[in-house]
């Protein structure tokens, strides 16, 4: 099967970098062993227009100039490169600020891989871009007769909207190197994920985290993923700002697959106060690593976190039950024990390996119906 899967995000991208590129690299790695699959994505800083990589044809287009201007070249030159291109399937990992277009005949040979929806979200986080990102959203979720969603509730969403027909739901799995972290304690909180301050809640994350401080002076906030140098010192700028001394929080930058499990197992918890997720990678490595969770209450989330028994859902948006939850977790051991030890028995059913065959049975029906 020729199989050409466009998606914007790349693992190596500076700029973003998150669970959609890696999803798509390790799914493809797998059915590279039987399928001939070509990767086409953005481009970014010190990119190779194209290399081959554990089987994967891999294509970067588009200027690396600015990360705005990346995503609308891609958005532009991948829609042309589509009705150029020879294949047998098409996968569209949909991003709605990076949107392509395609003709009906092409639409029909296609997998939409819809990860979660922004709604209202894509306009208060970028006022200008976000009003075409919200049409785009809402066009694709109709006009693709195949839409692979990674979540229960991101699929009944989207069944809310156009019906259950031509609907699946495949996971996204976890790396085998978080199953093997080094359990311990030490004392630090952990944020894992791209600096992205508005989609993953980190300015949420650092106002609960303040007001945890009176009773908990002694616990660190490590804040580890990669993101664009302005985040980040928007992020320092926040905690000066809210009065966390140097030092409380600690902003580790990209990190390699062998810290990222060290962190996971040194940590007391971990915390995603996303404001929209499709799944949340996050909480499953934490789980394999066997820790407890909190999480915001939102689809996509509420069903990686099991609510008392994996770990916490809280409202979102709502600093003091964020907060409130960190204090719980933090004054109870034993709850922490608990919960990591179910989130390790609920990770293990995620792997790449099971994963990668789920999608690749959506990718037969699909072509089984288009013959």
């Amino acid at each position: 099967m020729r199989i050409l899967h466009t998606i914007y995000d790349d693992v190596e991208n500076p700029w973003c970098g998150g669970g959609g590129a890696i999803r798509a690299f390790e799914i493809n790695r797998r059915l590279a062993e039987k399928h001939d699959i070509t990767l086409l994505s953005g481009n970014y800083p010190g990119a190779a227009a194209e290399e081959v990589r554990e089987g994967i044809r891999i294509c970067r287009v588009g200027t690396d100039r600015s990360y705005a201007l990346s995503r609308l070249s891609f958005s532009v030159l991948a829609s042309y490169i589509l009705t150029k291109e020879r294949f047998d399937l098409w996968v569209y990992s949909f991003s709605a600020f990076a949107p392509l277009l395609a003709p009906a005949i092409l639409r029909r040979r296609c997998i939409l891989e819809f990860f979660h929806r922004m709604g209202g979200h894509a306009v208060r986080k970028h006022p200008l871009a976000g009003l075409p990102a919200l049409i785009s959203e809402r066009y694709v979720v109709g006009a693709y007769p195949h839409i692979i969603s990674i979540s229960p509730s991101v699929s009944r969403e989207i069944a809310r909207i156009r019906g259950k027909r031509g609907l699946h739901l495949v996971y996204t799995g976890v790396d085998q190197s978080c199953f093997e972290a080094r359990a311990s304690e030490q004392d630090y909180i952990l944020y894992f994920g791209r600096l992205d301050i508005y989609n993953k809640g980190i300015d949420l994350l650092l106002k609960a985290f303040a007001r945890t401080q009176s009773l908990h002076s002694h616990v660190r906030l490590i804040v580890a993923g990669r993101g664009a140098p302005n985040q980040q010192r928007e992020l320092e700028g926040m905690c000066d700002t809210l009065g966390l001394k140097k030092g409380r929080v600690v902003f580790t930058g990209s990190v390699s697959d062998d810290r990222r499990a060290a962190l996971f197992g040194g940590a007391l918890f971990t915390c995603m106060p996303s404001r929209y997720e499709g799944w949340g990678i996050t909480a499953i490595e934490a789980g394999a690593a066997g820790k407890a969770v909190i999480g915001t209450d939102i689809p996509g989330l509420s069903d990686a976190i099991r609510h008392g028994e994996t770990g916490l859902l809280v409202p979102p948006e709502n600093v003091e039950a964020l907060s409130g939850g960190m204090r719980q977790l933090l004054e109870d051991p034993e709850m922490r024990q608990c919960l990591g030890t179910a989130g390790r028995s609920w990770a293990r059913q995620f792997t790449w390996d099971r994963i990668a065959t789920d999608q690749e049975r959506v990718y037969e029906q699909v072509i089984e119906r288009c013959a």
